[in-house]
């Protein structure tokens, strides 16, 4: 349970540089945004689960 604690600030600055790479390619123009939206995903439902874990142990 210990590794969450290091482990879920790491995904969040991950993914929040993906978000702002995802951003500025969507303002680009660029369409190749899959991977980015897909990772993005996947780091927010982490996230989420983490938050929900966190406080049904408390």
């Amino acid at each position: 349970m210990g590794f969450l604690y290091y482990l879920t600030p790491i995904v969040a600055i991950i993914f929040f540089v993906n978000c702002v790479s995802l951003a500025k390619k969507i303002q680009k123009g660029d369409e190749n945004t899959a991977n980015h939206t897909a990772w993005g995903a996947l780091m927010f439902g982490y996230i989420v689960f983490s938050i929900m874990l966190f406080t049904s142990l408390n």
